[in-house]
């Protein structure tokens, strides 16, 4: 690479996110100026790459300790030292992603794309009591709602909405709602946190009344609880139940069929059906309901894997290619199609930013799996090597 150590630096900080707006403008238009610049980003950008996904996989600062290993590297030992960094970073970490730098070859094509994938952001809708709905995005503002509750509503912060001084026992119902490529997080009247995952729909009334706390989910959210011993808090999908009083818990229920409950803290009882058999889960278990039978089948897991989009991470624990997809697809708002049926089983393991450019996730897929991708406008194509 015929390039300044400057310009080396330069590149690296755009890779990591590190230049303002003109500076980024500018080193886009350097890349953009030859085909000798574009590989010589393309280059670059691998090798960060595969440095960030292997830090990132044990939780470590990787902004922080890829600036540590550029600070080692000098121009005339530059390429053997990104070598013996990354693989004594492999080794010492033991990672999960089946990885051997010696195999990797830097002429390796980056995934083909001719159309740039943004990933997802915050931003839903709400429907209030009366029907009207309310797109939240790039705005703040106040509703007043037919009892007289305030919503705040915020596309940063998230909605907000407080005990209202006006009593009723009448419970009138708001429906939040994201689509494929948006989150949003809320807190509801008794201060409960929520945050919705893309493609999911929480109904839940304005103010609570009566002695518990009911609300509707579809699809996947987080839930941080305000504890209330006198009023237990009860999350319905498709009919199970997941019965609180003050915990943290996350309910994917995409599958209708088959709807996982992860609890964090505290403890709940979890029923395929109001009238069924109540199981408990403790901290750090799975709790799998077959809608069909009513079986729950509980198990220690490791729960980040399940929690980690709301905290903007995807984390990957020996899971199929397929479930990989459907997370993607979710997300990016894109549209899968797979060349080959057997790749949806293939299997993968890794832990990656969940804001992070596609092609970054699908290339590190790609290095260590018999899979292959390419990017078709707005669709995935999966097929094998």
């Amino acid at each position: 690479m015929n390039i300044s150590d400057q310009k080396y630096q330069e590149i690296v900080d755009y890779i990591s996110g590190e230049l303002n707006g003109e500076e980024k403008k500018s080193m886009e238009t350097w890349i953009h100026s030859s085909e000798e610049n574009q590989k010589i980003y393309e280059k670059i950008l691998k090798k960060s790459l595969f440095v960030r996904w292997s830090l990132k996989s044990k939780q470590i600062d990787t902004n922080k300790e890829l600036k540590k290993f550029e600070n080692r590297i000098n121009s005339s030992v530059r390429y053997i030292t990104w070598i013996a960094a990354a693989a004594s970073v492999i080794l010492i970490l033991s990672l999960s992603i089946p990885y051997l730098w010696n195999q990797y070859q830097e002429n390796q094509e980056m995934i083909v794309a001719n159309q740039v994938i943004q990933p997802g952001k915050k931003g839903a809708q709400l429907i209030l009591s009366t029907g009207r709905q309310v797109d939240i995005e790039d705005q703040s503002k106040k509703i007043k709602e037919e009892d007289g509750s305030l919503i705040q509503l915020d596309s940063e912060t998230g909605l907000e909405y407080t005990e209202s001084a006006t009593k009723s026992d009448k419970l009138i119902y708001n429906t939040l709602k994201t689509e494929r490529g948006n989150e949003f997080n809320m807190q509801l009247a008794d201060g409960t946190k929520v945050w919705l995952n893309a493609d999911s729909e929480l109904r839940y009334p304005v103010q609570f009344t009566g002695n518990i706390r009911k609300v509707y989910l579809k699809g996947e959210a987080y839930f941080d609880v305000a504890h209330n011993e006198k009023k237990a808090f009860v999350v319905n999908s498709y009919n199970q139940e997941v019965k609180v009083y003050g915990t943290e818990f996350c309910i994917n229920a995409y599958n209708k069929d088959e709807i996982k409950t992860v609890l964090v803290e505290g403890s709940v009882g979890v029923r395929a059906n109001p009238r069924g058999e109540e199981s408990k889960l403790k901290p750090g278990e799975l709790g799998l309901t077959d809608m069909q039978s009513g079986k729950i089948d509980i198990k220690k897991v490791n729960v980040r894997p399940y929690i980690a989009w709301k905290d903007g991470d995807f984390v990957f624990e020996n899971e199929s290619l397929e479930n990989i997809m459907l997370r993607l697809e979710r997300w990016y708002n894109v549209k899968i199609f797979y060349m080959n049926e057997e790749c949806k089983n293939y299997r993968f393991s890794g832990d990656m930013e969940r804001y992070a450019d596609v092609r970054s996730l699908l290339y590190f897929i790609q290095e260590t799996s018999n899979a292959k991708f390419e990017i078709n406008k707005n669709t995935i194509v999966v097929m094998a090597k």
